[in-house]
This record gives C-alpha cells, sequence and structure tokens, in this order.
C-alpha cells in the first residue's frame, strides 16, 4: 500500500497567516511549516524504500499558490534548496482570480479602469489543475490517488500512508480526515448525509443553527453533527477530472463578505469563492476516517493573542505529541519550566509517526524544549 501511495500527491496552499508559512512558529529548529512538510515526504518516501527494498519514488508534490503569494513561494523553496527534495518534484500553480462585486450587485473598481479581484478560493485548485493540464500530467506520470492538505496544520501527516490504505481498501471516490468537534460552538464545517444513503457535503458552522449545532444522537449520547471536516482529503485521479468539469460547468460560489481595495478606499462588498468540499457533491462514494486531533490537527489560522489556532497553540500540540513519541520510546524528559507548556521536537527526518525511535530514545534524558535529529 505504501508503494502505490507513493505514485504522486498534490498539495494545495491556502491564503491565512502566510508567514508562519514561511517563518516558522518558533520551534525549537525554527523549521517553517514547509520544511516541516517537505521532510516528511522525504521520510515516508524513504520508509516505502525500506518496506519494498527498493530505490526511492519521488512523491510529487503539487503546490497552489495565488498571484500575491507565487513569487515569494518560489524564491523561498529556491532559496532553501527545496529543502532537501529534487527541484523536479515539485509543482508550482496558481488559482484563479474572481472579481468583487459590491453589496448592490455591481462590480468594484481598484482603478477607474480595472476590476478589483480576489483568489477564487480553495476550491479553486479543481479549475486551476485543469486549466494548468496538470491533471494530464498526473495521468501520464502514472499518478492514481491524490492527497490534498491544508498547508498551515503543523501536525499534517504528508502522503499518510494509513489513510492511503484505507482509501484504496474501501475502493472509494473520495476520502477525509474527521476529527470529533471539541464543545458545539466550535467553529468548524461538519459532515451530514442527505437522506439515508444519500451523498456526504459540508455544512458550514455559519450555516448552522443552535438547535443544530447542539443536537445529540439519543442512540450514541454525542453530537448528532460531531464530523469536522479539517480538509485532509484523498482522491482518485479519475474523480478530479470528473470534478474539474462538473464545477466549471454548474459554476457553484459561495459568497465571503469582506473589506475590499477600491479606487475609493476600502469598501464592504463581496468575494466569490469555491470550496473544496464542493467536490463532494459528486462523488459516488466517499469514506469518513476518524483520527485524533492531538496527533494530526494543529491550524495555525490566527495571530498569536487570539483564542484559538494560533501559532503558540500549534507549536505547544506538535511538542506535546513529540514528547509522548519520546516516553513511548523509553526516553525521559526534563524541563525547567512547566512541561505542559514545553515539549521537544523530533525531526521528521528521523521518524514520520513515532516509529523507529528506539535506537535513539531509550534510556536517555531529554531537556524541553529542545529538538532531537538523532
Amino acid at each position: 500500500m505504501v508503494e502505490e501511495g507513493i505514485e504522486g500527491y498534490f498539495r494545495r496552499k491556502v491564503s491565512c497567516c502566510t508567514s508562519f508559512w514561511w517563518t516558522g512558529i518558533g520551534l525549537p529548529s525554527g523549521k517553517s511549516l514547509f520544511q516541516l512538510q517537505a521532510e516528511r515526504i522525504l521520510c515516508v518516501q524513504k520508509l516505502a524504500a525500506q518496506a519494498n527494498d527498493a530505490g526511492i519514488t519521488p512523491i510529487h508534490w503539487y503546490i497552489m499558490t495565488s498571484p500575491f503569494t507565487d513569487q515569494t513561494t518560489r524564491k523561498f523553496f529556491e532559496s532553501h534548496k527545496y529543502f532537501g527534495l529534487e527541484p523536479d518534484q515539485v509543482t508550482f500553480f496558481q488559482q484563479g482570480t474572481l472579481p468583487c462585486v459590491s453589496t448592490d450587485g455591481r462590480f468594484i473598481m481598484e482603478t477607474p479602469y480595472k476590476v478589483s479581484k480576489a483568489p477564487d478560493g480553495n476550491g479553486g485548485l479543481y479549475s486551476a489543475l485543469k486549466s494548468k493540464m496538470l491533471l494530464e500530467e498526473m495521468a501520464v506520470k502514472g499518478v492514481k490517488y491524490i492527497d490534498c492538505y491544508g498547508v498551515d496544520n503543523v501536525l499534517v501527516r504528508v502522503a499518510d500512508p494509513t489513510f492511503l490504505g484505507y482509501f484504496i481498501d474501501k475502493g472509494a471516490a473520495a476520502a477525509t480526515k474527521v476529527v470529533r468537534k471539541a464543545y458545539p460552538q466550535e467553529k468548524v464545517g461538519v459532515f451530514v448525509q442527505q437522506g439515508r444513503g444519500g451523498p456526504l457535503r459540508v455544512v458550514e458552522y455559519s450555516e448552522m443553527d443552535a438547535s443544530m449545532t447542539s443536537e445529540i444522537n439519543q442512540t450514541t449520547g454525542h453530537l448528532r453533527y460531531c464530523w469536522s471536516n479539517v480538509c485532509l482529503h484523498m482522491f482518485t485521479l479519475d474523480f478530479l477530472n470528473q470534478v474539474a468539469s462538473n464545477l466549471e460547468k454548474d459554476s457553484i460560489y459561495h459568497l465571503a463578505e469582506k473589506k475590499i481595495p477600491s479606487m475609493d478606499g476600502h469598501t464592504t462588498g463581496f468575494k466569490l469563492e469555491q470550496f473544496i468540499f464542493d467536490a463532494f457533491a459528486y462523488a459516488p462514494s466517499m469514506a469518513l476516517f476518524e483520527v485524533v486531533r492531538e496527533e494530526e490537527f494543529a491550524p495555525v489560522k490566527n495571530a498569536n493573542g487570539a483564542s484559538y489556532d494560533t501559532p503558540e497553540s500549534a507549536r505547544l500540540m506538535l511538542l506535546r505529541l513529540h514528547s509522548r513519541w519520546v516516553v513511548a520510546a523509553g526516553g525521559f524528559l526534563t524541563h525547567s519550566v512547566p512541561l505542559y507548556l514545553t515539549g521537544v521536537e523530533i525531526s521528521p527526518l528521523c521518524s514520520y509517526a513515532g516509529e523507529n525511535l528506539e535506537a535513539i530514545c531509550r534510556g536517555r534524558t531529554f531537556h524541553a524544549p529542545s529538538e532531537i535529529t538523532n
């Protein structure tokens, strides 16, 4: 299953807290989110080669940028020598843009001769892949399965062999990892099923009323709508081809009210967006795969000082997870501040998900905070 899984992947990049992708979140290593993800790719390539007693088969990394981040992202990778990856296994491609409209339905003008435009949302990846002929490129490379994630997730298991194996075993067109909602009012979209046996779709938290948010399943005793969408998806290449055509034909857009730059200063208006989960409505079969939040989902969406999803909260989640790995492998921790405020960082080049750490950790003591590299 691992060997099949490394035939090809694409990754998307979303437009939030962009600087943290490059500057990092204050880890002991100082690594950026891009570096962490690149090193996880390197690690899983190595594990696959060892499991199959074969040479390295590169995982291809497709990174979607916007017109506003494309050049900076390319230069960042070039200046860091692609973090050990081969340059030809990384492809950058730009999402599209859509006009911004005023609250009364008029185009907002950036200048007297130019309409104000904004990126077309994370769902713009489908049309971008199609227009850039990347779906055809994937077919030529022999790609069968595509793993898609949000770059802002510090704990993302890039090219997760377990998830891929589950996906192949289910024979589904699409699959997604889910975590249980932390509390009824958590601001996350949730999966719902349209009728008995109907298709799965995502309802955003802003579309749920209070009764739907807190409704209890009387059989399980848990929230009825408890499966959070955390943007960890997997698709077949055939399904992506289908979705790209269907979304183009149906022209599904969502309105996001924002402050938009105009020739008269910032004005309130609407950006048109497509969401990545718009594709689920077209899936002939779909599977959900529950994962543990503390092991796989620590997004960076807000600056430090906010109440959730900050660089600080994401850093602590990674350090605590890796500390548990050290203890499970027979190691010990010392610390000069309360351990719940710190921990150790394990390089992805040492371990993908906590495996193969006994030789490094057993009987050794590590002082937190620090990085374990060998």
